[in-house]
C-alpha cells in the first residue's frame, strides 16, 4: 500500500522544501533586520540631535569664557595703570618730602593717638580703639 516514489522526485521535493524553509528564514531576518535598522536610525537620529545641543552649549562656552578674557585683560590693564600712577604718587610724596623737617621728625605717640581719635570721631567711629602708628622720642 505504500507507493514508491522514485528517488528523483524524493530529492526535488526534499530539496524544494529546503528551499521554502530557507526563503522563510530569510524573510524572517529580512523583517527583524528592518526592525533594527528602524530603531538603530531613531538612536543615531536621537544622539545627532544630543551632539547638535551639546556643540551649541560648547559654541556658548567659548564665547563666554572669551568675554571673561577679555574682562580679565581689561581689569589686568587698569589695575597696571594704576599701580604704575601709585608708584609715581609715592615717589612724588617721597620727593617732596626728602627734605622737609617734618618727614623725618618723629612725632610724640599721644600726638598721633590724639589725631586719631579725633579722625575716627569726625567719621563717625567714636568707640574704635586708635592703634600705635609712631614711635616715642621720649
Amino acid at each position: 500500500m505504500l507507493k514508491k516514489f522514485p528517488l528523483g522526485e524524493v530529492i526535488t521535493i526534499a530539496a524544494i522544501v529546503i528551499v521554502i524553509l530557507l526563503t522563510m528564514k530569510l524573510v524572517s531576518d529580512n523583517r527583524q533586520l528592518g526592525q533594527d535598522n528602524g530603531r538603530l536610525s531613531e538612536q543615531i537620529r536621537d544622539v545627532s540631535n544630543k551632539n547638535d545641543a551639546l556643540a551649541s552649549s560648547l559654541d556658548s562656552l567659548v564665547a563666554q569664557v572669551a568675554e571673561m578674557n577679555k574682562i580679565v585683560a581689561a581689569e589686568a590693564k587698569r589695575r597696571a595703570a594704576a599701580e604704575m600712577k601709585s608708584q609715581r604718587l609715592q615717589e612724588e610724596v617721597k620727593s617732596a618730602l626728602k627734605d622737609n623737617k617734618c618727614a623725618i621728625e618723629l612725632i610724640p605717640s599721644d600726638g598721633v593717638i590724639g589725631v586719631r581719635k579725633a579722625a575716627d570721631s569726625a567719621r563717625g567711629h567714636k568707640g574704635s580703639k586708635p592703634s600705635d602708628t609712631g614711635k616715642s622720642s621720649d
